[in-house]
Order: structure tokens, then sequence, then C-alpha cells
């Protein structure tokens, strides 16, 4: 739940600041999305870090845990990029490429952060 709730404020700021800067100023998708996608990812971060993966994550500490998830954010772009452009080319406007790659990063990036990101470095016999 905590999870979502990091990927709804990831979603939901980037939307909003792609919105404006695509759809307001015109200022090209890429840029736009660039921009975007900064403020989304240091939002989400805070909420995977503080909220849904707390306890990992403080025993990691951000050092630990900054150096996955930036290269992880970062391996994402690609990935992101492609979906969202390769759907404009084929004539989609970005508002729903934007969309259709929040679906597929909903699962793909939970895997990942739970699996690797954030996952405890030791498991803990009771």
């Amino acid at each position: 739940m905590l999870y979502n709730l990091g990927g709804a404020v990831f979603f939901a700021s980037g939307y909003a600041v792609f919105a404006l800067l695509y759809g307001v100023f015109h200022w090209h998708w890429l840029i736009a999305k660039g921009i975007a996608d900064l403020i989304g990812w240091s939002l989400n971060y805070l909420v995977q870090h503080y909220l849904a993966f707390n306890e990992v994550a403080r025993e990691q500490g951000h050092k630990k845990v900054l150096k996955k998830y930036v290269p992880f954010s970062l391996i994402n772009i690609p990935i992101d990029y492609a979906i969202v452009g390769g759907l404009k080319w084929l004539g989609v406007t970005p508002f729903i490429g934007l969309w259709l790659a929040a679906g597929f990063f909903t699962i793909w990036k939970w895997l990942w952060y739970k699996h690797w990101v954030f996952r405890a470095e030791s498991i803990k016999l009771q």
C-alpha cells in the first residue's frame, strides 16, 4: 500500500509538471518529461525510504540505498522514454504514453525495490 503511495506521488507530481510544461507552455516532450521525472523520482524516493521500506532502509542508510536506487532509476530512463517516445512516434499522445508506462513500472519497480534496492541485507533468526 505504501509502495503504491510512492508511485502515486511520483506519477501525480510528474504528470502535473509534464502537463504544465508540455501541455501549457509547449516545451518539447522530452525536456518536459525529464524535469517531471526528476521531481517525481525525488518524491518517490522519500516515500519509499521513509514509509514503504522504512525499517530496511533505515538499517542500510541513505548512501547504501541511493547507490542502488540511482543506477536503477537511470536504467529505467531509456525504457520509460522508449515507451512514451515510441507511442508518440505511433501517433499516441504522450499524455496516454505516461499512463501506459506507469502501468508497466508499477510492477517492474515494485519487484526491483522489494528484491534489490530496499532488500534486507540479512535474514534475522528468531
